[in-house]
């Protein structure tokens, strides 16, 4: 004789099963990259699936693609969660390597610290971005589209439309890329994303873990309650920016490296647009008060992922551009609708 207690246990589905997905459910839901982390580990398997040498063949491009987009990525989320974004972003990556080569061929300078003093050069673009957003009131969106223009007629003016070869110095060069062109193997075939997870590491540290890290956030959500509590709301903005310098400068100077070529042509406005796709697409808010450097990281790897996975599979080049921003238009869908679950958690 069965009884109705006996029937409705075998009609339900088991409990632990339902109590995995719901921790599951609870860990997505109290972490912000965890969405965006489930999609690209779908998209990961579902290339897999379709062709075995997904992973074995493209380890390197990933990492290296991933790096590429990343680093500007992690630098746009931080000014966007202030608020803010920058589209001059690739313009200072191409100028970056540059300003280090002149320094060397024309003033003697050793690499090493030509590479430094471009790199402080980016850093005082981001600032000249700032000042010119916050003290003057012009919206980013403007003063960033004209620093774009700026640093693009100067590159090209400067070094005549042509490519210069990257000056070799080693093991400098090693360190920063060269080795992924080299059968040295280890770590620095990876040097590039190795470089990106430690910058990673250290914005997450000081979004998580200091008073400027809570500024960022704070200036984000809500810009006159933070100036009414007293914090220097122009200073925080400014010192994004120049993050954000920094950061697309770095990238530029690796690549140069990698490369092997210091070309003006290689900042191209799509590396930008791919950037501050790949940090929405992690979680970054563009209204500013939300976001995480780790999800632009993750954002970063699945564009690349299919921008790579994508012709591997047959796809056309059309194609590829299609599912991109189809894919970008469902992860943002995806984390609104992940924020909405969160806030009503909370509340």
């Amino acid at each position: 004789m069965v009884t109705n207690e006996g029937k409705a246990a075998v009609g339900s589905p088991p409990r632990f099963g339902l109590a995995v997905l719901g921790k599951l459910g609870g860990i997505a839901l109290r972490l912000p990259e965890a969405s965006i982390a489930v999609v690209a580990i779908v998209v990961s398997l579902i290339f897999e699936f379709l062709n075995q040498n997904y992973f074995n063949g493209l380890q390197q491009v990933l990492a290296s693609s991933t790096a590429l987009y990343g680093l500007i990525a992690i630098g746009e989320a931080m000014l966007m969660i202030t608020g803010e974004i920058d589209l001059s972003a690739a313009k200072v990556y191409s100028t970056t390597p540059f300003i280090a080569y002149y320094l060397t061929t024309d003033y003697s300078l050793p690499y090493g610290l030509a590479i430094v003093l471009a790199l402080v050069c980016a850093t005082l673009i981001g600032m000249v971005n700032g000042m010119i957003t916050v003290l003057f009131g012009v919206p980013s969106l403007i003063a960033t589209l004209g620093m774009l223009f700026f640093l693009d007629g100067v590159t090209l003016h400067v070094s005549h439309s042509e490519p210069l070869t990257t000056p070799h110095v080693e093991p400098f060069n090693t360190f920063l890329g060269e080795g992924q062109q080299q059968p040295i193997g280890g770590f620095a075939e990876y040097a590039v994303f190795i470089w990106l997870a430690l910058f990673v590491i250290l914005l997450t540290v000081v979004l998580k873990r200091t008073r400027f890290g809570m500024y960022t956030i704070s200036v984000g959500s809500n810009l006159l309650a933070a100036r009414e509590i007293g914090i220097r709301t122009h200073r925080v903005k400014i010192a994004n920016f120049m993050i954000m310098g920094f950061l697309a400068g770095f990238n530029g100077i690796t690549e140069s490296i990698v490369s092997g070529s210091t070309d003006p042509s290689a900042g191209d406005n799509t590396l930008t647009l791919y950037g501050i796709a790949a940090a929405v697409i992690g979680g970054t808010s563009l209204f500013g008060g939300s976001g995480t450097v780790i999800g632009a990281m993750i954002g970063a790897y699945v564009i690349a992922a299919l921008l790579a996975g994508l012709p591997l599979v047959g796809a056309q080049a059309t194609d590829s551009e299609i599912i991109l921003g189809m894919a970008i238009v469902a992860a943002i869908l995806l984390n609104i609708l992940v924020n909405k679950l969160r806030n009503q958690r909370r509340t």
